[in-house]
């Protein structure tokens, strides 16, 4: 086997491997977002679970990217397609993060006085894990396109965010037995707005790996 063969199947590989994480970390959000939707905490439990694999998972592709940029010494858009996958499992890895603080929140949440879910949340939460998905999309299809139609929905969850954090800060003042409630809600908001930002991260390298142009798409 040539090494041109031997670094293109290292590719397949990894690819492959980051697009099981992937799969993983959009399973975590899913699960994040019907147990917060649900306020049900063994499925909550479930996703903290998950988390040790991803990382795992994160550890083993950064390793592959290691080896592949050491033994074969990759240049050009090979060298990107290797270094864009090294950068985007950091944000992968950083998503699944966030779904088991929000599941670690969603079992707080639970034991408490149940509060009135206000829809934006559940709004910017879907719109979150539709962004981690769009990402996932645009990497396996290697499309710059709808890696920046992700990067742009990031501007509405960040809306959405300033508009519930308002809200809810409004809601403390007036409904004084639920702030702990509340509190807890809100770091679960902030989850799903880091995700988002973390889904652009992807987004973005995912157009410097089509076009090798690294840049800031929001």
């Amino acid at each position: 086997m040539s090494t041109r063969q031997v670094f293109l199947k290292d590719l397949t590989v990894l690819h492959a491997e980051i697009v099981r994480m992937g799969a993983l970390v959009e399973a975590s959000i899913g699960n994040a977002v019907d147990a917060l939707e649900r306020l049900d905490p063994d499925l909550a439990r479930r996703i903290a679970s998950a988390d040790d694999e991803i990382d795992e998972m994160e550890h083993a592709i950064e390793r592959r990217c290691l080896e592949i940029i050491a033994l074969q010494q990759p240049v050009a858009r090979d060298l990107r397609d290797v270094a864009s996958a090294l950068k985007l499992v950091t944000d992968l890895e950083r998503i699944a993060d966030h779904a088991s603080d929000i599941s670690e929140k969603i079992v707080v949440l639970s034991s408490m006085k149940r509060i009135v879910l206000p829809h934006p949340v559940v709004t910017m939460a879907n719109l979150a894990k539709q962004m981690v998905r769009g990402a996932l999309d645009s990497y396996v299809g290697r499309d710059a396109v709808r890696a920046a139609d992700v990067a742009r929905s990031d501007d509405r969850v960040d809306e959405l965010y300033e508009r519930i954090k308002a809200d809810l800060v409004h809601l403390m003042s007036v409904d004084t037995e639920n702030i702990a409630a509340l509190v807890e809600l809100l770091f679960i908001c902030k989850y799903f707005e880091r995700i988002a930002d973390h889904a652009t991260n992807v987004a973005e390298w995912v157009v410097f790996l089509v076009d090798g142009d690294h840049r800031n798409l929001n």
